[in-house]
Formats: structure tokens, C-alpha cells, sequence
């Protein structure tokens, strides 16, 4: 399934205009693979339980509204969220955000999983309707690498200009699948940076520090402090600094600053916002405040990234 716009089934009454739609919709939903493509300046879903699914988006921001906390996904990081998860989602920007979800159908992560334990030789033995359970996901923010943000650019481009055979998009899901796959391992083992604990706490501490990177990715156009980020992931602030940078190599408070100039120089591209205007947007308050970080995470003032933008 392919839809090219965002849907607004939950909110809305069947008529006789949107009932062919209706019951081609939900016949299909979470029974196959699906990829969800749409812009918005405001939109809102209910929380709704999904199947297993990753999420992207460009120009903007949009909010995942999960049971305990909000995570948003923007032009450098995505999410993973694991079937039978629960959440909401909102879009409010000034600007349209193009949204993507990608949905996976019931059991295929896990059987991708299951023929890379088996190998190839396993392979000969394997039932064709073997469903094995369901893979599971660290659902934090992840950064985009060339490969994955290559691979997402790429299923973008494919479905605006008319891509529709499903078959291809198997395909596709099937390589996002993989890659997710061997990825995970790494992804979980950095806890292994904070050597000084035993094994079995790394994981906790980690799942902590990575609640306390999602604070600061998804809130970084607020005002934030450290005793907000260290609540975020249920550490004293002291621990907080220390084992943040063991895990993600900079405080923080750099992440915070970080994040915020790279939210500044996508805003600077916006010739209708003033400098003063995404000062303010992007959480540094003040033009200073804006041009000295830019300089010192761009690599360039506010004015001369706008004239290259």
C-alpha cells in the first residue's frame, strides 16, 4: 500500500463519498507492507496501536506522542517503533513538513531475522508459512548515515514520481529490513562505552541516556536545562554529564547547541523569516546568540550560510 497524501480516516465519519475508501483501507491496514508519504502544515493522529514501523521527515519536525514521552523526527534523525506499539502523532509548522512512515507487514523483520540465524543452508529446511516472533528495536532516536538517508531519499523520490508496484516496495522494505537488522547490534552495544559498570546495568543506563538524547533532539527550540535533560532520563545531573559523553562523545549541552544550529541553518534557506525570527525558532533567543553558535558548529555566520542557502 501506497498513499501519497497523510490520512484523516480516524477523525472522520464514513459518507458514501469516503466509504469505498474506507473499507479498501482498513481491509489492507497492518496486514501489508505500507508507506505513508504526505506534506502538512498541521495535522494530528490519535493514538492508534501500529505494526512494526520506522519514521522520517524533512523540512520540519513531526512529534511521535508515545505513552510516556514525545519524540520528533526531522531532516537528521529517525525513529524505529516496534509492533504493537501505541501513539499518536501531530505535525505543527509553519512550513509544509513532508512526513513518512513506513510500515512493515506482520512478520516480515522477524523472518528476516530468523533466515540470517538459520544461514544458508538452514534455508532448505525452512516452511514457507513459518511466522516467527516478532523482532524487537530500540525505539530512540537514531542519527541518519549516508546509507540510510541515501536509501530514504531514494523511496521518496521513487513514490512522488508515481512509483506503485508493491512487489518493488517488498523489495525495498525487505533491504530497510536488513539493514535495521545488522545495525541493531552496534546500535545496542554502545552501552560496552560505559566499561566501568557491570554488563547487566549497561543496557539500563544506556535505554537512560538515549531517553535523555531524545529530550534534547525532540525539545532543543525550548528553553532546556540540564536539570530538565537529566529528569528526561531519570538521572542525577551529575551522573547525567559523565556518562553522556562516554555514550555520545560531546555534553549535553553541546547536543543541545548542535541541534539547534542545524535547525537555524535549515531555517535560514526560509527567506520570509528574519534572523531575529529563527534566532527565536530554533531556541538560541537572541541574533548573537544565533550568529556566535552557527560559527561555531557551521562553521560560518548566520548571513553568509543564508547567501549559500
Amino acid at each position: 500500500m501506497i498513499l501519497r497524501e497523510l490520512p484523516t480516516l480516524l477523525r472522520l465519519p464514513e459518507t458514501p463519498a469516503n466509504a469505498g475508501f474506507r473499507r479498501w483501507f482498513y481491509e489492507r491496514w497492518g496486514r501489508e507492507n505500507a508507506v505513508v508519504l504526505g506534506h502538512a502544515t498541521q495535522a494530528e493522529f490519535q493514538p492508534y496501536t501500529q505494526a512494526l514501523s520506522v519514521k522520517r521527515a524533512w523540512g520540519g519536525r513531526e512529534d511521535y506522542l508515545l505513552p510516556s514521552r514525545r519524540v520528533a523526527v526531522d531532516d537528521d534523525h529517525f525513529l524505529v517503533l516496534n509492533a504493537g506499539a501505541h501513539y499518536g502523532a501531530r505535525i505543527e509548522s509553519p512550513t509544509p513538513v513532508l512526513s513518512m512512515a513506513v510500515f512493515f507487514r506482520p512478520g516480515m523483520a522477524a523472518g528476516i531475522a530468523a533466515a540470517a540465524r538459520r544461514g544458508a543452508c538452514g534455508l532448505l529446511d525452512e516452511a514457507a508459512d513459518d511466522v516467527p516472533a516478532e523482532t524487537g528495536f530500540a525505539e530512540h532516536l537514531r542519527p541518519l548515515d549516508t546509507a540510510t538517508g541515501a536509501w530514504f531519499d531514494g523511496l521518496r523520490d521513487a513514490i512522488l514520481a508515481g512509483e506503485d508496484d508493491e512487489q518493488w516496495l517488498e523489495e525495498r522494505l525487505q533491504a530497510l529490513a536488513h539493514a535495521l537488522l545488522r545495525g541493531e547490534p552496534g546500535w545496542r552495544a554502545r552501552s560496552l562505552r560505559l566499561a566501568e559498570l557491570s554488563r547487566s546495568a549497561h543496557a539500563e543506563l544506556l535505554e537512560r541516556v538515549d531517553r535523555a538524547a531524545d529530550f534534547i533532539l525532540s525539545c532543543h527550540t525550548q528553553p532546556i536545562t540540564l536539570d530538565d535533560i537529566a529528569a528526561a532520563g531519570r538521572l542525577s545531573k551529575y551522573h547525567l554529564v559523565r556518562v553522556f559523553r562516554q555514550v555520545h562523545g560531546v555534553t549535553p549541552m553541546t547536543l543541545v547547541a548542535r541541534a539547534r544550529a542545524r535547525t537555524a541553518a535549515r531555517l535560514l534557506s526560509d527567506d520570509s523569516l528574519t534572523l531575529e525570527e529563527i534566532a527565536r525558532l530554533c531556541g538560541f533567543g537572541s541574533r548573537h546568540t544565533l550568529f556566535r553558535q552557527l560559527r561555531r558548529h557551521c562553521g560560518d555566520g548566520g548571513r553568509r550560510l543564508r547567501q549559500r542557502a
